[in-house]
């Protein structure tokens, strides 16, 4: 299955974008909660990249909770482990997710979580 692929070679320290490369569709949209869109790869890999540089972001974990097919629909609930290079964990998600998936590719990738847990204290 695609998305279970996708978020195995998430896991791989350093292979954020090449998950992205292998997996998602230059159409691809990516949306998070209280983000801005993300439409086309290009602008999908920017907004990794952001997370790369922003958080040192290395490595996203997937522990996949349920998993639901209906059609091209994916629907996940999970727990997505973010890990910096050191393999450091820098916070963990609760994330409710829809993957959209079409010829093989992701098409629209949109995650329902609190972000609360990547701001700044204080």
């Amino acid at each position: 299955m695609v998305v279970r692929a996708f978020f195995d070679d998430c896991a791989i320290p350093g292979n954020l974008i090449g998950a992205l490369d292998a997996y998602a569709a230059a159409e691809c949209v990516w949306e998070n909660t209280g983000l801005p869109t993300a439409t086309g790869i290009d602008e999908v890999k920017g907004l990794m990249q952001g997370f790369i540089d922003g958080y040192n972001l290395q490595a996203i974990i997937v522990e996949l909770l349920g998993i639901a097919v209906s059609g091209d629909q994916v629907l996940t609930e999970r727990i997505d482990h973010l890990d910096d290079e050191s393999g450091n964990r820098i916070a963990s998600l609760p994330v409710a997710g829809t993957l959209e998936v079409r010829g093989g590719k992701i098409v629209a990738w949109r995650d329902y979580f609190d972000p609360r847990p990547l701001l700044p204290e204080g």
